[in-house]
């Protein structure tokens, strides 16, 4: 059965959200910035911190499922799993494009994403942004291509890295969109463990065939990939959970701060320097978003709550 929410009600126009919502949303995002440095703290290989990454963010959906008692049937598995292998696909495109490209680069591309949101959203979940929420949308993402190229004064560009990126951009936005229908009738748990087991059955292969060798870690390292596990499967979830509460194109606005709080988590954890475009752009692009988020809410107040299926 299909899960009812209450952004499936008679909508308003515009964008809605709900403040609960929000914040499963925002709160990933500023621990994915902080997180993402650990990358450069730890001596492991990207592909191998993969690896790991995903069979330990599995067993640890599995753990859960077990002790909240939910069950993958083969409708959940059948649903689930293409955003399984799309999650797994990202992440290999998104580190082999760091791998041949500037940051600022793939970021830059990466920020993208609201706008193919914005082209799909209202055929697949009937959104209908008014055209100020499109022009703050467009704002917003100017402002954080602004903050980026701040940073990228000595970025070594390539072509390859670029398109890497591109398919990186294109992948994770499909996921995301993926993510939200499938939502409507399966739940979080259920699927975030359906989609990080296949996303690590998917990388396995790859991580053997371009591994450089497994172990050999220090106890640094895992204390690290610990809580860069705990941090990203955490968020992942929260976000999944978000989908039946905040409209897609509303939670692809709020993702564009991850850009802006990395440049923070860096200048604090790893001490990289911080530009003053980096800063101007990152404060506008967070009142434009502002301003879309602020009006979605009001949006959703005023929206017919309904009985919704509980998580």
């Amino acid at each position: 059965m299909a899960e009812t929410t209450q952004l499936q009600a008679e909508r308003s126009p515009g964008l809605h959200a709900t403040p609960l919502g929000l914040a499963a949303v925002a709160i990933p995002v500023i621990g994915w910035s902080f997180a993402n440095t650990i990358v450069k703290l730890t001596e492991i290989p990207v592909v191998e911190f993969t690896f790991y990454r995903l069979w330990l963010g599995a067993a640890a959906m599995v753990v859960l499922s077990l002790a909240t008692r939910r069950r993958l049937s083969w409708r959940i598995l059948r649903r689930s799993a293409p955003a399984g292998v799309l999650f797994a696909l990202n992440l290999v495109l998104f580190f082999e494009a760091i791998r041949h490209t500037g940051v600022a680069d793939v970021l830059l591309i990466a920020a993208l994403q609201p706008a193919l949101v914005l082209v799909v959203a209202g055929r697949w979940f009937g959104e209908h942004p008014s055209r100020r929420d499109v022009t703050w949308a467009l704002v917003s993402v100017g402002f954080v291509a602004l903050s980026i190229l701040g940073s990228s004064e000595n970025a070594v560009w390539s072509l390859e890295g670029d398109l890497l990126a591109v398919g990186a951009l294109f992948v994770f936005t499909a996921y995301f969109l993926l993510s939200k229908h499938v939502r409507e009738e399966v739940q979080a748990i259920e699927f975030m463990t359906t989609v990080t087991l296949v996303a690590a059955v998917v990388i396995t292969p790859v991580a053997f065939a371009t591994g450089d060798g497994f172990g050999g870690f220090e106890a640094n390292d895992w204390i690290l990939l610990g809580v860069f596990v705990v941090t990203a499967q955490a968020g992942h979830l929260m976000v999944a959970w978000a989908h039946s509460k905040v409209d897609v194109t509303v939670s692809s606005l709020v993702i564009l701060g991850e850009p802006v709080f990395s440049a923070i988590a860096a200048l604090i954890l790893l001490g990289e320097p911080v530009t003053a475009l980096q800063v101007a752009g990152g404060l506008l692009a967070v009142g434009a978003v502002g301003s879309i988020v602020l009006r979605a809410t009001r949006s959703s107040s005023d929206l017919a709550p309904v009985e919704a299926v509980p998580e």
